[in-house]
């Protein structure tokens, strides 16, 4: 038994609502379960019930064994003094609050044990995705609003990561953005060696030599660590110019160059390509919050974000490593990848901060413009008849599988609560 499982049975009033009654063998009547609380304090908030005589409207608490709210040092704790019913599975302790019995509702004998057994062989399941044998079955219209809804909670997790940095940056927009922009640029791969090189270069320093390509570019791979030790004529000019540079703004220490990661990437995503294309993207928008933010065309926003890179990495992958093809400008999938992974995110979080419902509007209607991303996730739901149209999709899928399918959360997922209530 899990306590999950206890929230779905209440949420849903998945028992014998017949002749209910509390601990003290008063009546029980529910009119309203609550609201489910997804937050600290009690399981339920709001809810309508009549024990007895009289009608209370307060919280709902749930446990597995009614000792548990002595184990999770409820007792001590003011948010749980307004709970008005104690939903558990076992009784096996009196629970007083101010010195009263906590009226206490157990459940063990009055749910159907086929729902429980129905339970266990789902979440048992040995598949990736629980559902799968059983996912054709569930309408459309229920898989779709959960796509919906994780979507919504992706974004708003992203929101409130850049919410955070913002508080620790005071305020400021455009660091912020370089900041969440670096890591979109690392990928999983190097994102920790990007954030690393942003904490060691503000965007306050590179600004101020922005306009100018040459120095961007020294600036950016000195810092990265990339100028040490011996070079072709271009690194040695951009070593040149960083050791200028350098002494002009007293920079701390570089990074190591060790710190990059190269291996099983293909040369396209070496990090010196992304380091390139980042100098190139910044060099050309210094203002780049505002222009992401303020920007509503996606014609525009392509022909901006599209930038050339140097003419050196153009025709290199490497320092002193040639390309067999030259490439002039950052890739359509690095374009969108910016736009699903940095824009969207900056656009919600922009609207959490200004309270413009527009910004998040603006982020969806982003998402759904774009093709949807293929990735060894995504292509879990392929065989599921469930192959993402968009970026919106997508990313939902990618967002319903971590946090849900792979934490086997079924009971708070509307698939699986449809599945389960079949």
């Amino acid at each position: 038994m899990d306590e999950l499982f206890l929230h779905y049975i209440w949420k849903y009033q998945k028992f014998n609502l017949t002749d209910l009654s509390v601990s003290d063998g008063q009546s029980l009547k529910v009119f309203y379960q609550g609201n489910h609380n997804q937050d600290s304090g009690p399981d339920f908030a709001e809810a309508r019930i009549k024990i007895g005589s009289i009608e209370w409207a307060g919280q709902v608490e749930i446990h597995i064994n009614s000792s548990d709210w002595i184990h999770h040092k409820h007792q001590n704790d003011p948010a749980y003094k307004n709970v008005i019913l104690h939903v558990v599975w076992t009784n096996d302790q009196e629970i007083l609050i101010e010195g009263q019995p906590i009226p206490t509702l157990e459940l063990k004998s009055i749910i159907d044990l086929d729902l429980i057994e129905k339970y266990k062989r789902h979440i048992q399941s040995t598949n990736e995705i629980l559902c799968s044998d059983q996912f054709s079955s569930v309408p459309q219209l229920t898989k779709s609003s959960m796509l919906d809804r994780v979507l919504v909670e992706r974004l708003m997790e992203k929101s409130d990561r850049i919410l955070h940095r913002l508080k620790e940056n005071k305020n400021d927009w455009e660091e912020v953005t370089y900041k969440t922009l670096a890591e979109n640029f690392g990928f999983s791969t190097n994102k920790e060696a990007f954030k690393r090189l942003t904490d060691l270069l503000s965007f306050s320093v590179l600004k101020k030599i922005l306009p100018k390509a040459l120095e961007t570019e020294a600036l950016i791979f000195g810092q990265s660590g990339f100028l040490e030790g011996e070079g072709d004529d271009y690194k040695k000019k951009l070593r040149s110019e960083y050791d200028f540079i350098s002494k002009k703004f007293q920079l701390p220490d570089t990074m190591v160059q060790a710190q990059w990661k190269f291996g099983k990437l293909r040369p396209d995503n070496f990090p010196t390509v992304r380091l390139s294309q980042f100098a190139s993207l910044l060099h050309k928008h210094s203002q780049l919050f505002t222009f992401l933010t303020q920007t509503e065309s996606m014609d525009v926003l392509k022909k901006k974000l599209v930038v050339s890179v140097s003419s050196y990495w153009q025709d290199h992958y490497d320092f002193g490593k040639p390309r067999k093809k030259p490439i002039e400008t950052i890739g359509i999938s690095s374009f969108e990848n910016i736009l699903i992974n940095t824009v969207a995110p900056l656009l919600a979080a922009y609207s959490k901060y200004t309270d413009e419902q527009k910004f998040i509007d603006r982020a969806v209607e982003l998402l759904e413009s774009l093709s949807p991303e293929s990735n060894r996730i995504t292509r879990k739901w392929e065989p599921l008849d469930q192959k993402a149209k968009n970026a919106f999709e997508s990313q939902a899928q990618i967002h319903l599988f971590k946090n849900y399918c792979q934490k086997k959360r079924c009971l708070q997922c509307n698939v699986g609560v449809k599945i389960l209530s079949k």
